[in-house]
């Protein structure tokens, strides 16, 4: 299955006329990378079904998917405006991943899903659990567990001043490090969690470790900004504000220096409830932050109501920054509206140096992506902090 992502932002920038003729002319380029028994389908508003017959396992389905991506790096003419696009390709094969053609698909889907967020662009189904369903794996007993044993790690992807250069901070990220089955996959464990109550724990666990480890930096020189999701399920957990305000007195920590993201999508269906929600988060000192921004397909009015501090411009329109001109048009529209409201903006998904410079000119304040670095073990980020504090006395 084949994806062009962010095409409804290009149908709202370019309109839908002009959208037709990508449209059009992807099919055209799509079909002449296929063979004549293989079949095409169009199957919603961007997506694309190929069935490939006579594969014989993951290696020449790669093939095929490096082909058709390597197909699609020349821009397409629309209207005489040249524009490029980033595909996305999920991808399953029977009989491994089904054994019906329903499953089948349900599982292609599920494959794209994931490589939209994959910077190689592709990706194969991958049971979220392997072959542990059929072993009856109680997952959801291990994470309690975890929990109690302290099995979670904090990873930091580092963030920089886009003007400057200079360290800003970093966004922590969870990872669970099974005794037996080694780093579960963290969409998996946390869409457990979201189904009942454990969400509350590991996000106080997350807090806890963030706020300790803040607390530790703190005899360094320059202490990081270090920014922490909320899962949208968090807004029915009414102990969170006393839990932080509790660790932070224990530690000693300075909550200015902590970011709390809430998404966009999340803000929108929860407006009230998390409007009330964030006040009480922001009275401790705490900054707000407004993730995935652009993606919601809301109306922006909730700005105005909401006491936010930053907005965080979602990876899919920094990805293919300078070459897409859709993308640089919503990038500094977002960049111009976040000025108006008075709030700082960042852009995760920085994969070059192109993108970098094209933020910079465009005036955005942070940034964080594999360009700048991936996600570092505590240990690791730490030796990198430490390096830049010494930099700084240096200097």
């Amino acid at each position: 299955m084949i994806k062009l992502d962010r095409f409804r932002q290009f149908n709202i920038t370019h309109g839908f006329a002009a959208g037709d003729i990508l449209l059009a002319t992807f099919f055209e380029r799509l079909s002449s990378q296929l063979r004549d028994q293989d079949l095409l389908l169009r199957c919603g508003s961007a997506e694309f079904l190929v069935v490939i017959q006579n594969i014989y396992n993951e290696g020449q389905a790669t093939l095929a998917a490096l082909k058709v991506l390597q197909a699609m790096t020349e821009a397409f003419n629309v209207n005489g405006m040249l524009v490029r696009i980033s595909p996305a390709i999920g991808i399953s094969l029977f009989p491994d991943h089904g054994q019906d053609a329903p499953t089948l698909l349900r599982h292609t889907e599920s494959a794209l899903v994931k490589s939209l967020k994959s910077t190689e662009r592709y990706s194969f189904y991958e049971d979220p659990v392997g072959e542990d369903l059929t072993l009856n794996w109680d997952m959801a007993s291990d994470l309690r567990e975890a929990i109690d044993l302290d099995q979670f790690e904090m990873f930091f992807q580092p963030q920089i001043d886009i003007e400057t250069g200079k360290m800003h901070g970093a966004e922590a990220l969870l990872r669970w490090k099974h005794q037996q089955r080694g780093y579960i996959d963290t969409e998996t464990f946390i869409t457990l969690a979201e189904q009942g109550e454990l969400i509350y724990d590991i996000t106080d666990w997350t807090i806890h470790a963030v706020l300790w480890q803040m607390h530790k930096w703190s005899e360094m020189s320059v202490t990081p900004q270090i920014a922490v999701n909320l899962s949208p399920k968090i807004f029915s957990y009414s102990g969170l504000v006393e839990s932080i305000a509790n660790s932070a007195r224990i530690f000693g920590s300075d909550l200015s220096r902590l970011t709390l993201e809430i998404t966009e999508s999340a803000l929108v269906e929860n407006f009230s409830l998390c409007a009330d929600y964030l006040e009480d988060l922001r009275s401790l000192g705490i900054n707000i932050s407004i993730d995935d921004f652009g993606t919601g397909y809301s109306s922006i009015a909730y700005l105005k109501n909401i006491k936010a501090d930053e907005l965080k411009i979602d990876r899919s329109f920094v990805s293919s920054l300078p070459q897409n001109d859709a993308d640089k048009h919503i990038v500094k529209s977002i960049i111009n509206m976040a000025r108006g409201f008075g709030l700082r903006v960042i852009a995760e998904g920085i994969e070059n140096k192109e993108a970098l410079e094209a933020l910079k000119i465009f005036g955005c304040d942070i940034g964080q992506g594999y360009f700048i670095s991936k996600p570092l073990a505590r240990d690791d980020f730490q030796d990198v902090l430490q390096h830049y504090c010494d930099s700084l006395e240096a200097s």
